[in-house]
């Protein structure tokens, strides 16, 4: 494969890669004018002329490496009938699932359920640029669960973490479920043509430092395994949110090829203390790129690049663009990173 990324996991690329988590998104007004075209959320996310046109938005706007498809982590438990729902100004709500009593369905077919992501997938790659990548994703199997048991977003993930501890045995059947189904998924677009998969734990915080090997590292490992089985050997980049010293276990042991790095971490403290041979990608804070004329944006920008300038870095923010970041700050940022020598 001859895209930016590609190259980059190859050492064949000269320079910094960026993109943006949440690049394709309400930060850009012309966002809400596609939105527009579909009735609800899920059916905009099963929309293929709609993912086309939502995944090359930022395109427009920015000098990207690469364009992430646009979808949702939820839509496994959408296919795995949990009533899956969007609601404005409160987020996704689900069936929450009864711990002991909820039956984990098992062979569903992810890619036939998910057809339309897989055909977008297809298109873009002959549409784009050869030299943009293509990211594919799926949301980790913790926190698929947090959502499926929640039945929403939540500040502690009680009922989960009860759940882990209650009626571990259902948990881990659950998890080991959506480690098949992730799998299926980003074998799907990988096949499909996306260059590059990434892995979103966006709740791996809230794993029991007891169980985080058993809930993000083993599931992440187990699920790299199957694509290799499957002959998919497209780079993947994990993000464990906020998984703080967790984060050396899961450098060494998840099989990632980078790991994402949310804007807690101390970029000094991860090249000491994780796993060299791998990339990192991150992390600047989006909340940096709010105010409309910041002081500070170009010398954290600086400051990042200094830390990582002897490593293999691809620069992006440590968490998705929010919806009030402003389009001039991102340019900005990209004008930084591409100017520096």
């Amino acid at each position: 494969m001859n895209d930016d990324l590609s190259k980059f996991f190859r050492n064949e690329y000269l320079g910094i890669p960026i993109w943006f988590l949440r690049q394709a998104g309400r930060h850009i007004p012309k966002y809400f004018e596609i939105r527009k075209k579909s009735d609800n959320f899920i059916n905009f996310c099963l929309n293929t002329k709609l993912i086309i046109e939502s995944t090359k938005l930022p395109l427009k706007y920015y000098d990207l490496n690469a364009a992430i498809v646009f979808s949702d982590i939820l839509m496994i438990p959408w296919a795995m009938n949990r009533e899956l729902n969007f609601i404005g100004g409160f987020g996704p709500t689900l069936k929450p699932m009864v711990p002991n009593e909820t039956k984990v369905l098992k062979n569903i077919n992810i890619s036939q359920k998910l057809e339309p992501l897989k055909t977008s997938i297809s298109i873009l790659r002959k549409e784009l640029p050869q030299s943009t990548s293509l990211i594919g994703f799926a949301g980790a199997p913790w926190t698929l669960a947090c959502y499926m048991i929640e039945g929403q977003s939540s500040k502690d993930f009680i009922n989960t973490r009860k759940a882990l501890w209650d009626s571990n045995k259902w948990f881990m059947e659950l998890i080991d479920t959506l480690s098949i189904y992730v799998a299926e998924k980003l074998e799907m677009q990988a096949n499909a043509g996306a260059d590059v998969l990434m892995l979103f734990d966006s709740w791996s915080h809230m794993i029991p430092s007891e169980f985080f090997r058993k809930c993000a590292i083993d599931p992440t490992a187990n699920i790299i395994s199957m694509l290799k089985s499957k002959n998919v050997t497209k780079p993947i980049i994990g993000l464990p949110f906020k998984a703080g010293s967790s984060l050396i276990d899961y450098s060494y042991e998840s099989n990632v090829n980078c790991i994402a790095l949310d804007w807690t971490v101390n970029l000094n403290w991860a090249i000491k203390n994780l796993n060299s041979s791998i990339a990192i990608q991150g992390n600047l804070d989006p909340a940096s790129l709010i105010p409309f004329n910041s002081s500070h944006l170009e010398n954290i920008v600086l400051s990042i690049l200094n830390i990582m300038k002897d490593n293999k870095f691809i620069f992006s923010v440590g968490h998705g663009l929010t919806p009030d970041c402003k389009i001039k700050n991102v340019r900005k940022v990209i004008d930084i990173v591409r100017n520096y020598k």
